[in-house]
């Protein structure tokens, strides 16, 4: 940007300063009123009517460092005024230059009415959030915990930030029928594609219901679920009224109607019309070919790929037609303007030359091997895999839903009371408090941890199914039944790795950090998540370090991986460890504790490997 920009730019925000300048002063006050409101609010209002009203004394709230409440208070304040104070400014200075309103759809009764509406139905979805869902979720929530035997202890952030999240969540929730409506008033989607995508809209309801809340229990997504879904009706309904009000009719006037061909069988693709192929995709129609090829209707997968190229050949006779009318009023040109022969020449050489530049970055005159392989490897690998699917899913859901069961009806509670009998008997298990600073603290790491054993459990299916298409790929040969064995290995070695580092390994680390802390007359409060995860890591993790060097002599053996290979790639092996470790929530100290305990069974594996061919090396040596 040249001087001249800059200060045509600058000249520019000086008058809109000075146009905004006398409503900015009034805004100031309305964000200085509002930031003090919410301010004093909090303290004297807000906070002990939510806990009053959510927690019952059953839990308390604690501030977990000196600064928390003034902090947060002042963080909401400064929302809240800022939201203030920028409606103010979008109000007052509504009008244009020519001080004519902007205009806005509708009349001034429909948006009065639009605007009360919008201001009644979030009002409605904070009161329900205040007077229905967060006293039945903290009721559950907070029994759950105390069942399991933890104090409900929650961080005064932790817990207000949740509690708001929710409650801003549903009342925008709540405006999920006008927002329909409006959708369709203006013809952006249509009341048809809403009614007939709604199984899709019930899912997503379902799994939004469980981000929002934090939490994957039934009880806690159906609170959120069952009045979003009734709500998305609702919406149907509104979008249906404002469909027979206006007569928007998307797909009617004009527009090609969009078939599904997936359920069309071979005389009604062949029949089809050609708009229906215009949009489709060389990967989608392959995809449409495959699945008919799946279901044995050959003779559908043909008409597909036929209609699909018959679609390509038409393009490139269009193409060559137009072409030869170019040529020919190219020649027309060349004929009447006789002196610009040089000109278009040169033209001519740098056209040809860019569209050899491009030509190198187009789909027809690249290989594999021009813009990498892998890519295309990696989507091969998970192609192969996608008649397998389903056994994956199926195993992996299996997996997680019974960890979580298991955890979430009171295994967690059993777990900790029974790691706290065997601590040293110098321990007094009294003095270890387990808190929650976060509602949900402790259902995120049920979940955490079920999804961790399903990731384990399908890993070697995993690989079991994609060999062969690893084999075919990179031309090589190994026997893919070690994947079976290195599975039944990976769950002895896992159980065995954690019932010796629960019977032994953690107690004593935690009996002396422990014994540590009530010797310096501290008050020992471990968070959930810190505290088990301590404890996952001293005891399953015990049983996957001892796995490393088992799963490097199965592969060496297997012909998966060889020695030479995992000795010689070992400086990748550490960045890779590194780069994994360093993703991990807790710091440069956890990375490198995580990362060297790796690292020495990965050496472990090294030496166990360079033992075992030992005996190989002395009989070549031998023989020579």
């Amino acid at each position: 940007m040249g001087a001249t920009g800059y200060n045509r730019l600058m000249g520019v925000a000086g008058i809109a300063l000075r146009r905004v300048r006398s409503e900015l002063r009034v805004a100031f006050v309305v964000f200085v009123a509002g930031f003090l409101t919410t301010f004093y609010a909090l303290r004297y209002w807000i906070w002990p009517a939510l806990e009053r009203r959510l927690l019952e004394s059953k839990a308390i709230i604690v501030a977990v460092t000196p600064f928390d409440v003034v902090l947060l208070q002042g963080k909401l304040g400064l929302i809240v005024g800022g939201l203030l104070a920028a409606l103010f400014v979008v109000y007052r200075t509504r009008h244009s230059e020519r001080g004519e309103s902007v205009p806005l759809p509708g009349t001034r009764r429909t948006r009065i009415l639009v605007g009360a509406l919008a201001v009644v139905l979030f009002l409605g979805g904070v009161a329900y959030a205040y007077l229905v869902f967060l006293p039945l979720l903290f009721d559950f929530l907070v029994n759950n915990a105390i069942q399991a035997g933890f104090q409900p202890t929650y961080s005064i952030v932790d817990w207000t930030q949740f509690v708001l999240l929710l409650t801003v969540v549903l009342g925008l929730t709540a405006e999920l029928p006008l927002i329909m409506g409006g959708l369709v008033y203006a013809d952006i989607v249509s009341y048809d594609l809403l009614r007939n995508r709604w199984r899709y809209a019930v899912f997503g309801i379902v799994v939004l219901s469980s981000m929002v809340n934090g939490s994957p229990d039934p009880f806690s997504m159906s609170l959120v679920a069952i009045p979003m879904t009734t709500l998305y009706f609702v919406g149907l309904g509104c979008a249906r009224l404002v469909t027979k009000r206006t007569g928007n009719r998307s797909g009617d006037f004009g527009r090609p109607v969009e078939l599904d061909l997936a359920g069309l069988d071979a005389a009604g693709i062949r029949a089809a019309p050609a708009e229906a192929f215009e949009s489709l995709t060389e990967h989608e129609a392959l995809k449409l070919a495959d699945d008919a090829l799946d279901e044995g209707d050959h003779e559908r997968a043909a008409a597909i790929l036929d209609r699909f190229d018959g679609k390509d050949a038409g393009s490139v006779e269009s193409s060559d037609d137009e072409s030869a009318g170019d040529g020919e009023s190219a020649g027309d040109e060349v004929s009447t303007q006789g002196t610009s022969g040089e000109k278009d020449g040169l033209t001519t050489a740098v056209e040809g030359t860019a569209s050899r530049m491009a030509s190198v970055f187009t789909e027809d005159g690249t290989t594999e091997e021009d813009i990498g392989g892998y890519y295309y490897d990696i989507r091969f690998i998970l192609g192969s895999l996608r008649s397998k699917s389903f056994h994956v899913a199926a195993v992996f859901m299996a997996v997680v839903g019974l960890t979580f069961t298991f955890l979430y009806g009171g295994g967690i509670g059993a777990i900790k009371r029974d790691f706290l009998t065997r601590l040293p008997a110098g321990v007094n298990p009294d003095a270890l408090r387990i808190v929650l600073l976060h509602p949900v603290e402790a259902l995120a790491f049920e979940m955490k941890v079920s999804f961790i054993a399903g990731a384990l459990a399908v890993l070697p299916m995993v690989l079991y199914y994609a060999w062969p298409a690893v084999e075919s790929r990179f031309e090589t040969r190994a026997d893919r039944d070690v994947f079976l064995l290195w599975g039944a290995a990976l769950a002895v070695g896992f159980l065995g790795g954690s019932l010796v580092g629960y019977g032994y390994v953690a107690p004593v680390v935690i009996s002396y950090l422990v014994a540590d802390a009530h010797a310096a007359d501290m008050i020992i409060a471990y968070r959930t998540g810190a505290f088990f995860w301590l404890v996952f890591a001293l005891t399953a993790g015990v049983g996957l370090l001892a796995e490393i060097p088992v799963t490097m002599l199965l592969f060496h053996h297997g012909n998966v991986v060889p020695y030479r290979t995992m000795r010689r790639r070992w400086r990748e092996v550490t960045i890779a460890v590194l780069v994994l470790t360093a993703m991990l929530p807790g710091g440069l100290l956890l990375m490198l504790f995580i990362g060297l305990a790796l690292m020495v069974a990965y050496g472990v594996g090294l030496i166990v490997l360079w033992l075992n061919s030992l005996g190989n090396r002395l009989m070549r040596v031998v023989t020579t």
